[in-house]
Protein backbone atom coordinates (compact mmCIF):
# COMPACT_ATOMS: atom_id res chain seq x y z
CA UNK A 1 0.00 0.00 0.00
CA UNK A 2 1.20 3.49 -0.81
CA UNK A 3 2.82 5.23 2.14
CA UNK A 4 1.96 8.78 3.24
CA UNK A 5 0.76 10.61 6.33
CA UNK A 6 -0.64 14.04 5.42
CA UNK A 7 -2.74 14.44 2.26
CA UNK A 8 -3.72 17.88 1.00
CA UNK A 9 -6.61 17.17 -1.34
CA UNK A 10 -7.76 19.36 -4.19
CA UNK A 11 -4.54 21.12 -5.14
CA UNK A 12 -4.95 23.03 -8.40
CA UNK A 13 -1.72 24.89 -9.10
CA UNK A 14 2.03 24.40 -8.99
CA UNK A 15 2.06 27.02 -6.21
CA UNK A 16 -0.24 24.74 -4.20
CA UNK A 17 2.24 21.90 -4.63
CA UNK A 18 5.15 24.11 -3.54
CA UNK A 19 3.19 25.12 -0.44
CA UNK A 20 2.61 21.46 0.41
CA UNK A 21 6.28 20.64 -0.12
CA UNK A 22 7.43 23.58 2.01
CA UNK A 23 5.05 22.67 4.82
CA UNK A 24 6.06 19.00 4.81
CA UNK A 25 2.87 17.41 3.51
CA UNK A 26 3.74 14.19 1.70
CA UNK A 27 0.63 13.60 -0.43
CA UNK A 28 -1.61 15.66 -2.70
CA UNK A 29 -4.99 14.86 -4.18
CA UNK A 30 -5.87 15.77 -7.77
CA UNK A 31 -9.64 16.09 -8.06
CA UNK A 32 -11.12 14.77 -11.32
CA UNK A 33 -14.77 15.16 -10.28
CA UNK A 34 -16.21 17.67 -12.74
CA UNK A 35 -18.81 19.03 -10.30
CA UNK A 36 -16.22 19.93 -7.68
CA UNK A 37 -14.90 23.45 -7.13
CA UNK A 38 -11.46 21.79 -7.05
CA UNK A 39 -11.84 20.07 -10.42
CA UNK A 40 -8.84 19.57 -12.66
CA UNK A 41 -9.33 18.59 -16.29
CA UNK A 42 -7.09 15.50 -16.54
CA UNK A 43 -5.84 16.23 -20.06
CA UNK A 44 -5.09 19.93 -19.60
CA UNK A 45 -1.51 21.28 -19.68
CA UNK A 46 -2.13 22.89 -16.28
CA UNK A 47 -2.96 19.52 -14.74
CA UNK A 48 0.09 17.92 -16.31
CA UNK A 49 2.24 20.69 -14.83
CA UNK A 50 0.74 20.25 -11.34
CA UNK A 51 1.20 16.50 -11.52
CA UNK A 52 4.80 16.77 -12.71
CA UNK A 53 5.60 19.33 -10.03
CA UNK A 54 4.40 16.96 -7.31
CA UNK A 55 6.30 14.05 -8.85
CA UNK A 56 9.55 16.05 -8.92
CA UNK A 57 9.05 16.95 -5.26
CA UNK A 58 8.62 13.30 -4.33
CA UNK A 59 5.06 13.90 -3.14
CA UNK A 60 2.56 11.05 -3.42
CA UNK A 61 -0.09 11.83 -6.04
CA UNK A 62 -3.64 10.52 -5.64
CA UNK A 63 -6.30 10.95 -8.31
CA UNK A 64 -9.80 11.43 -6.92
CA UNK A 65 -12.70 10.03 -8.95
CA UNK A 66 -16.47 9.97 -8.42
CA UNK A 67 -18.47 7.36 -10.33
CA UNK A 68 -16.02 7.38 -13.23
CA UNK A 69 -15.81 4.38 -15.55
CA UNK A 70 -12.88 2.10 -14.79
CA UNK A 71 -11.54 2.37 -18.35
CA UNK A 72 -11.40 6.17 -18.00
CA UNK A 73 -9.63 5.91 -14.64
CA UNK A 74 -7.11 3.59 -16.24
CA UNK A 75 -6.63 6.01 -19.14
CA UNK A 76 -5.92 8.90 -16.78
CA UNK A 77 -3.67 6.70 -14.68
CA UNK A 78 -1.66 5.76 -17.76
CA UNK A 79 -1.44 9.43 -18.74
CA UNK A 80 -0.33 10.80 -15.37
CA UNK A 81 1.27 7.76 -13.71
CA UNK A 82 -0.48 8.50 -10.43
CA UNK A 83 0.67 6.76 -7.26
CA UNK A 84 -2.89 5.80 -6.25
CA UNK A 85 -6.52 6.44 -7.08
CA UNK A 86 -9.28 7.41 -4.68
CA UNK A 87 -12.83 6.18 -5.29
CA UNK A 88 -15.20 8.67 -3.70
CA UNK A 89 -18.56 7.81 -5.25
CA UNK A 90 -20.70 4.69 -5.51
CA UNK A 91 -18.06 2.49 -7.10
CA UNK A 92 -18.22 -1.23 -6.44
CA UNK A 93 -15.73 -3.69 -5.02
CA UNK A 94 -15.51 -5.15 -8.53
CA UNK A 95 -14.43 -1.74 -9.87
CA UNK A 96 -11.67 -1.56 -7.27
CA UNK A 97 -10.55 -5.10 -8.02
CA UNK A 98 -10.02 -4.17 -11.67
CA UNK A 99 -7.74 -1.34 -10.59
CA UNK A 100 -5.92 -3.53 -8.09
CA UNK A 101 -5.41 -6.14 -10.81
CA UNK A 102 -3.67 -3.40 -12.79
CA UNK A 103 -1.34 -2.88 -9.79
CA UNK A 104 -2.87 0.47 -8.89
CA UNK A 105 -3.22 1.18 -5.13
CA UNK A 106 -6.78 2.17 -4.22
CA UNK A 107 -8.15 4.45 -1.50
CA UNK A 108 -11.85 3.92 -0.85
CA UNK A 109 -13.89 6.72 0.73
CA UNK A 110 -16.35 5.52 3.37
CA UNK A 111 -19.01 8.13 4.04
CA UNK A 112 -20.06 7.98 7.68
CA UNK A 113 -22.75 9.82 9.66
CA UNK A 114 -21.35 12.49 11.98
CA UNK A 115 -23.22 11.15 15.03
CA UNK A 116 -21.75 8.74 17.58
CA UNK A 117 -21.53 5.24 16.11
CA UNK A 118 -20.79 1.83 17.53
CA UNK A 119 -17.92 -0.22 16.08
CA UNK A 120 -20.53 -2.53 14.61
CA UNK A 121 -22.34 0.34 12.89
CA UNK A 122 -19.08 1.55 11.34
CA UNK A 123 -18.27 -1.99 10.25
CA UNK A 124 -21.65 -2.20 8.50
CA UNK A 125 -20.91 1.04 6.62
CA UNK A 126 -17.56 -0.35 5.53
CA UNK A 127 -19.15 -3.63 4.49
CA UNK A 128 -17.31 -5.70 1.90
CA UNK A 129 -14.58 -3.10 1.55
CA UNK A 130 -13.00 -4.57 4.69
CA UNK A 131 -12.18 -7.70 2.66
CA UNK A 132 -10.42 -5.86 -0.17
CA UNK A 133 -6.77 -4.68 0.05
CA UNK A 134 -7.63 -1.00 -0.14
CA UNK A 135 -6.97 1.90 2.21
CA UNK A 136 -10.16 3.29 3.75
CA UNK A 137 -10.71 7.04 3.90
CA UNK A 138 -13.24 7.78 6.65
CA UNK A 139 -15.14 10.91 5.65
CA UNK A 140 -18.35 12.64 6.69
CA UNK A 141 -21.40 11.89 4.59
CA UNK A 142 -22.39 15.05 2.73
CA UNK A 143 -24.91 13.47 0.40
CA UNK A 144 -24.69 14.48 -3.26
CA UNK A 145 -21.53 16.54 -2.62
CA UNK A 146 -19.50 13.30 -2.35
CA UNK A 147 -17.23 14.94 0.18
CA UNK A 148 -17.13 15.86 3.84
CA UNK A 149 -18.43 19.38 3.27
CA UNK A 150 -16.49 20.53 6.33
CA UNK A 151 -18.39 18.20 8.66
CA UNK A 152 -16.53 16.38 11.44
CA UNK A 153 -16.82 12.73 12.29
CA UNK A 154 -17.31 11.51 15.87
CA UNK A 155 -13.66 10.81 16.67
CA UNK A 156 -14.22 8.68 19.80
CA UNK A 157 -16.37 6.35 17.68
CA UNK A 158 -13.55 5.99 15.16
CA UNK A 159 -11.15 5.14 17.99
CA UNK A 160 -13.52 2.49 19.36
CA UNK A 161 -13.90 0.93 15.92
CA UNK A 162 -10.13 0.90 15.35
CA UNK A 163 -9.52 -0.72 18.74
CA UNK A 164 -12.38 -3.20 18.43
CA UNK A 165 -10.75 -5.59 15.96
CA UNK A 166 -10.13 -9.01 17.44
CA UNK A 167 -7.08 -9.22 15.16
CA UNK A 168 -5.37 -5.80 15.23
CA UNK A 169 -2.83 -6.91 12.63
CA UNK A 170 -5.67 -7.33 10.14
CA UNK A 171 -7.25 -3.96 10.89
CA UNK A 172 -7.79 -2.16 7.56
CA UNK A 173 -5.42 0.69 6.79
CA UNK A 174 -7.36 3.93 7.18
CA UNK A 175 -7.15 7.70 6.84
CA UNK A 176 -9.12 10.27 8.86
CA UNK A 177 -10.92 13.02 6.93
CA UNK A 178 -13.98 15.18 7.48
CA UNK A 179 -13.86 18.79 8.67
CA UNK A 180 -10.21 18.81 9.70
CA UNK A 181 -8.29 22.07 10.05
CA UNK A 182 -5.32 23.48 11.94
CA UNK A 183 -7.50 24.19 14.98
CA UNK A 184 -8.78 20.65 15.47
CA UNK A 185 -6.43 18.22 13.74
CA UNK A 186 -4.22 17.65 16.77
CA UNK A 187 -7.22 16.73 18.92
CA UNK A 188 -8.69 14.65 16.09
CA UNK A 189 -5.50 12.59 15.84
CA UNK A 190 -5.18 12.16 19.59
CA UNK A 191 -8.84 11.20 20.01
CA UNK A 192 -9.24 8.91 17.00
CA UNK A 193 -5.78 7.36 16.95
CA UNK A 194 -5.34 8.25 13.28
CA UNK A 195 -1.89 7.93 11.73
CA UNK A 196 -2.97 9.50 8.43
CA UNK A 197 -5.11 12.56 7.73
CA UNK A 198 -6.73 14.16 4.70
CA UNK A 199 -7.79 17.81 4.38
CA UNK A 200 -9.33 19.93 1.64
CA UNK A 201 -11.55 22.84 2.72
CA UNK A 202 -9.71 23.19 6.04
CA UNK A 203 -6.68 24.70 4.28
CA UNK A 204 -8.60 26.95 1.88
CA UNK A 205 -9.44 30.65 1.91
CA UNK A 206 -11.74 31.23 0.10
CA UNK A 207 -13.28 27.84 -0.65
CA UNK A 208 -11.47 26.11 -3.50
CA UNK A 209 -8.31 28.20 -3.12
CA UNK A 210 -5.46 26.70 -1.11
CA UNK A 211 -3.79 28.94 1.47
CA UNK A 212 -0.05 28.36 1.99
CA UNK A 213 -0.37 29.74 5.52
CA UNK A 214 -3.21 27.37 6.42
CA UNK A 215 -1.36 24.42 4.88
CA UNK A 216 1.70 25.26 6.99
CA UNK A 217 -0.39 25.59 10.16
CA UNK A 218 -2.22 22.33 9.45
CA UNK A 219 0.92 20.29 8.91
CA UNK A 220 2.63 21.78 11.96
CA UNK A 221 -0.33 20.75 14.14
CA UNK A 222 -0.46 17.17 12.86
CA UNK A 223 2.65 15.92 14.63
CA UNK A 224 2.66 12.88 12.36
CA UNK A 225 6.02 13.19 10.66
CA UNK A 226 8.33 10.42 11.80
CA UNK A 227 5.48 8.09 12.72
CA UNK A 228 5.93 4.58 11.32
CA UNK A 229 2.84 4.22 9.14
CA UNK A 230 1.81 0.70 8.12
CA UNK A 231 1.71 0.11 4.41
Amino acid sequence: MIDFQIKICGVRTEADVRACETAGADCVGLNFFAKSVRYLAPDSPATLAVNQSAARAGIVRVGLFVNEKVHEILRIQNLLHLDAVQLHGDETVADAEQLLDAKIPVIRAIRLPTAALSPEEIAVKIGKWADVPVTLLLDADAGAQFGGGGKQLHWPSIASWAENSSQPSSQPSWILAGGLNSENVSKAIQTSGATRVDVASGVELPKGTKSPELIQKFVSQCGLRGVDVER
